[in-house]
């Protein structure tokens, strides 16, 4: 097992953060995207996070879930977006952004479906991992089996949250369906720097989460009803697509990454024929 210390997750932050201020195609649509899908979302009625901001929309049931079916397209699209530039920027493959728009299309339906066999498969794997969590939850009792359940569950939470940021943008780089299952072995081969990486992902993750909940409250202070949910559902959009650009672009960073250092780890075979021939 390698036990590289983590480098290569602060490598792979370092690398997206990198990309994303070189280039601007890899997050303008899809924060522009999701500060949509937020409006829409939050005009729907159907974001319980707008409640702050006392929003009840009168609006027909038929025209509020056509809202809701075009902001969840539109986050669809999101999923593939910023995996798919990230890949065209490292290869140096120029593209259109209207282009790869359409592309996302498709591209996001099929990560969506693919998404949803990957949730299978870790919900097996993290049950097992989180088996000795859940046991002693229901085993002991009092405070105790708090500190003992988190205790026990909070490594092996951090490791699958990195474990599932790359699967998705595995499959993306790729277009096999294999490499995001694969992503499970080479995550055990590599636990330290996954886990360094997974630790990362969730503190950037629930920072950004508790950045749009705060500004969402501090909307609700100088906007309420129809205005408040506005501004409060595009803050909310821009902030998720934020999140979702640098969760994307850090999977597929990072998934290169340990694929090289797997490509560099594995021994050269040597043709015996040409040993024969010597």
């Amino acid at each position: 097992m390698n036990c590289g210390g983590g480098m290569r997750a602060f490598e792979a932050l370092g690398e997206t953060i990198a990309s994303i201020s070189e280039d601007g195609k890899i997050w303008r649509y899809p924060v522009t995207a999701s500060g949509i899908a937020g409006v829409l979302l939050a005009i729907s009625g159907f974001n319980t996070d707008m409640r702050p901001v006392d929003y009840s929309p009168n609006l027909n049931l038929g025209i509020a879930a056509l809202l809701v079916l075009i902001a969840l397209l539109i986050r669809l699209t999101v999923i593939y977006y910023p995996t798919k530039a990230f890949y065209y920027h490292k290869k140096d493959i120029p593209f259109e952004e209207l282009a790869l728009i359409k592309e996302s299309i498709t591209g996001g339906i099929l990560a969506l479906l693919v998404g949803i066999v990957y949730g299978i498969v870790i919900l097996i794997v993290g049950g097992l991992m989180l088996f000795p969590a859940i046991l002693a939850y229901y085993a002991l009792s009092g405070t105790t089996r708090y500190v003992i359940a988190g205790l026990l569950g909070l490594p092996p939470a951090i490791f699958l949250m990195g474990i599932i940021t790359m699967m998705i943008p595995a499959y993306i780089w790729t277009k096999d369906f294999g490499e995001g299952l694969g992503i499970i072995g080479t995550a055990l081969d590599n636990a330290k720097e996954v886990f360094v990486f997974g630790a990362m992902m969730g503190a950037v993750i629930v920072g950004i989460g508790a950045a749009a909940g705060g500004l969402v409250f501090m909307t609700s202070l100088v906007a309420r009803g129809f205005t408040g949910a506005l501004l409060a559902g595009l803050i909310d959009g821009l902030i998720t697509g934020l999140s979702n650009v640098i969760s994307g672009v850090a999977g597929a960073a990072m998934y290169r990454k340990l694929r090289v250092w797997v490509e560099k780890e594995r021994p050269v075979e040597v043709n015996p024929d040409w040993l024969a021939s010597l």
